[in-house]
């Protein structure tokens, strides 16, 4: 065999050799069963994603890459965001809405009618804000990603938005008449979203949009709900009812929910669930 055509095949074989390595590791990467959590800065605070099984670091990326892109669409306080786009040009020209953006939108607008305006992105019946329902809408969608992957167990945590895949998930729920301290401990399941408010980290940063003044009924309110997204926005709206109406709203929406009104009071329909 002459030289050349000798190189040429050893070449071959070291290519074919080279990419079944590849695909070898690729597949056994794929296929280990292992636990990842990766954390992120993201929307003003912290993500944090755990992903249990095969592919969990590709996952975890996954899910910190979709609520970044989510942070670009909603951010008032980046100018080439749509929000910001649609906040500039209201009422000067037509727009037309992304798929997330008209889907967060109709939820809070859903909201804001349940509430009877107790929860409301359009602040001076203009600028929208999504401040109180961006956060759970994105891990709501960070989570349905790792579902359509097949992810079996995950957690994705952004302190006050919480969204699980499987069942036995461990989540404390902060006292807030306390500097440190936990009202108790609630298992979440397979399908549950969380969602905490309350001024104790941010004073007075939650407004009553019917009166543009502080929400000061409760100190703290909890939702569970199947829905992220959702259960940002309830329990903004809980959390600026009160406890009577805001209990009226969570019963009537059937979602689970603790509230602690501004005396110290606590009101939940969590019962034995809160541990």
């Amino acid at each position: 065999m002459p030289v050349c055509l000798a190189m040429k095949t050893r070449l071959i074989y070291f290519i074919i050799a080279l990419l079944l390595s590849i695909v070898g590791f690729e597949l056994f990467y794929s296929f280990i069963p292992l636990t990842y959590e990766a954390t992120a800065k993201v929307m003003g605070t912290t993500v944090r994603v755990k992903v249990s099984g095969p592919g969990a670091p590709r996952y975890a990326g996954l899910a910190i890459k979709e609520i970044k892109r989510l942070e670009k669409i909603f951010s008032k306080f980046d100018e080439n965001s749509e929000v910001s786009l649609i906040n500039r040009l209201a009422g000067r020209a037509p727009l037309q809405l992304s798929s997330d953006t008209a889907a967060v939108l109709k939820m809070a607008e859903d909201v804001r009618r349940a509430s009877h305006g107790a929860f409301n992105v359009r602040f001076n019946d203009s600028s929208i804000d999504l401040g109180g329902i961006g956060k759970g809408y994105a891990v709501e969608s960070a989570r349905r990603l790792l579902l359509k992957k097949g992810v079996k167990s995950a957690i994705i945590d952004m302190h006050s938005s919480i969204a699980v895949i499987g069942d036995g998930w461990r989540v404390a729920i902060r006292d807030p008449r306390k500097e440190q301290g936990i009202l108790g401990i609630v298992i979440l399941n397979n399908g549950d979203a969380l969602s905490t408010s309350g001024q104790y980290e941010q004073p007075s940063h939650i407004l009553d949009p019917r009166t543009g003044k502080p929400a000061d009924r409760c100190l703290g309110v909890t939702v569970i709900a199947n829905d992220a997204g959702l259960a940002d926005a309830l329990s903004t709206a809980i959390f600026v009812l009160g406890p009577v109406s805001g209990s009226d709203l969570a019963r009537a929406l059937k979602v689970k929910y603790i509230l602690v009104g501004k005396n110290g009071k606590i009101y939940d329909n969590l019962g034995p669930e809160l541990r």
